[in-house]
């Protein structure tokens, strides 16, 4: 796992049999945008390979800041000097990253891009939108061409990826013309259209920071999703069975107070957990539930107290030798990470 260290360093530890590695700095800098919804990602692309991404400022307006991606061949030892995806010489805001395995092997990546934001459009007499785009990185660490996969989306929710045996499958908040902002799902490679994971009919006419959770076990994909179709907030799933090529029907989680902020992981082949946070009588509350793939069964698993405000951040799951990881920010002027260790025979 990585976070941030202080005002300006990015730091790393590894969980190896029953402890937790020395942490190591990744990045050390004066310039860091920080963001409470986009955070510093690690990405894990096997054997000894890590990709990293942070915010940093590049120019002289509140939102402008720029996205820098850095290398590991030796799992973490080292780093290569960073790498900035966005080509376009502009300002603005780019981020909330996601990495995938593009289908010959390489690092991919997908990101927020707003270069188009402040450009005035004297047909429509609208400024410009947030747009996703995705590029990667050769063997070598050379960039490869930037490619756009959708022209007009939420501006701050995070985005996520998998790889699946069709390609690499991404999701995003789409923003439509009316307002709608349904989850959109995409293939890198272009084996199918840009397609909603559901028509949710949520209308609303601001950003909600609230992306998409997807994880991939073999063939199987779940995501989450929250959304407030005529202001119902809810949290659903869906999975595919056949590598993200179709979903089956939503199905609700949450007990109708829901916030959002999801995540997920898959505890065996059958099996997710989901977490997402809910308001409760005196502060927020953590839900953890377990959904079968097959049948559909939910069932309550855990549950935590935390802060419903912005500064506990996006909440994370991760699973290691039977035992699942729960972490988040406890907000507060002695802040810190909180994290609980549970058995999932619990």
């Amino acid at each position: 796992m990585i976070w941030y260290e202080g005002n300006n360093k990015i730091v790393m530890s590894e969980f190896t049999a029953n402890s937790w590695t020395k942490k190591d700095t990744i990045v050390s800098s004066e310039s860091f945008f920080k963001n409470w919804a986009d955070l510093p990602q690690i990405y894990h692309k096997g054997g000894d390979t890590l990709a990293v991404s942070w915010l940093e400022m590049i120019g002289e307006g509140t939102y402008d800041y720029g996205i820098n991606i850095s290398v590991s061949s030796d799992k973490g030892q080292t780093w290569s000097d960073p790498i900035r995806p966005h080509r376009d010489a502009g300002k603005g805001e780019h981020g909330f990253v996601s990495f995938f395995t593009n289908t010959s092997g390489g690092l991919g990546f997908i990101w927020l891009d707003g270069r188009h934001m402040g450009e005035y459009d004297i047909k429509t007499h609208t400024m410009g939108d947030m747009a996703v785009y995705t590029s990667g990185l050769s063997s070598d660490l050379k960039l490869k061409n930037e490619t756009t996969l959708d022209i007009r989306v939420c501006e701050c929710c995070p985005t996520a990826a998998v790889n699946t045996s069709v390609g690499p499958l991404v999701a995003f908040r789409d923003r439509d013309f009316d307002e709608t902002r349904n989850i959109q799902l995409a293939f890198v490679n272009g084996f199918q259209s840009p397609r909603p994971i559901n028509d949710d009919g949520w209308i609303v006419p601001g950003c909600p920071v609230n992306g998409p959770a997807m994880r991939a076990n073999g063939e199987n994909v779940a995501i989450a999703w929250y959304t407030a179709p005529e202001n119902n907030p809810q949290v659903n799933i869906s999975f595919s069975n056949d590598g993200g090529r179709t979903f089956g029907n939503p199905i609700r989680l949450d007990g109708g107070s829901s916030i959002g902020r999801t995540d997920l992981i898959w505890l065996d082949d059958k099996n997710v957990l989901v977490s997402w946070l809910e308001e409760g009588e005196e502060s927020g509350v953590l839900i953890l539930k377990t959904v079968n793939s097959s049948s559909g069964d939910v069932n309550s698993f855990k549950s935590f107290a935390i802060s419903s405000g912005r500064g506990s951040g996006y909440p994370k799951l991760a699973m290691s030798n039977g035992f699942i990881f729960v972490t988040w920010t406890e907000p507060g002027e002695d802040g810190r990470i909180q994290s609980e260790w549970i058995s999932y025979n619990e």
